[in-house]
């Protein structure tokens, strides 16, 4: 299934799609509106912010959407893999476990988070969706009533509070938290 996003204005949402469609409708209304807007896109499934330029007409900004640039050819040789060194905190026993593996202690530590981000637990896959989501309404409701509630709601899965919390939000917006609260709620139930 393709992507889907989410182009969101001034509290209203405009247009649900494809990116290119999204950017296609958004540019459409602009003409309809007489002036330029710059709604912010989310990924639907993550609520994700995708950044990208609104400035210039359609073929403009399509040509400039993340993804969008083409490929540029591969280069020989070991790709930059980007490698960050930070400070790790282990006990003796556990340095001496990882001198043991394959590869060593940053080949080691580096295949455990893989895995883990592969393979996350139910609990990991709950916290991660309520961030999402809480960053989701911070973004756009941060300054409206009840909102401190509703995240508090949310972290402690209580549909109850949730909706009591964001009763007065806009219907559009409350009914795309409600949806993704319970995709949460599923998780603690189970059900996944």
């Amino acid at each position: 299934m393709d992507t889907q996003y989410l182009a969101i204005y001034q509290q209203k949402f405009l247009v649900k799609g494809k990116l290119q469609e999204v950017v296609q409708e958004v540019k459409a209304r602009e003409q309809e509106l007489g002036f330029a807007i710059e709604p912010i896109v989310i990924e639907v499934e993550n609520c994700q912010r995708i950044d990208f330029s609104w400035h210039g007409n359609t073929q403009q900004v399509l040509a400039n959407l993340p993804n969008a640039q083409p490929k540029q050819q591969a280069k020989r040789g070991r790709p930059k893999l980007g490698v960050k060194s930070k400070e790790v905190t282990l006990l003796p026993r556990h340095w001496e476990w990882l001198a043991s593996q394959r590869g060593g202690a940053s080949a080691t530590l580096r295949r455990l988070v893989e895995e883990a981000q592969k393979n996350p637990s139910i609990e990991q896959q709950i916290l991660l969706k309520q961030q999402q989501l809480d960053k989701f309404m911070l973004l756009f409701l941060a300054d409206e009533q009840g909102y401190e509630e509703a995240s508090r709601a949310l972290y402690r899965n209580s549909r109850v509070g949730l909706e009591s919390a964001i009763v007065t939000w806009p219907r559009e917006i409350k009914d795309f938290v409600l949806d993704k609260f319970v995709e949460i709620a599923v998780l603690h139930n189970g059900a996944a």
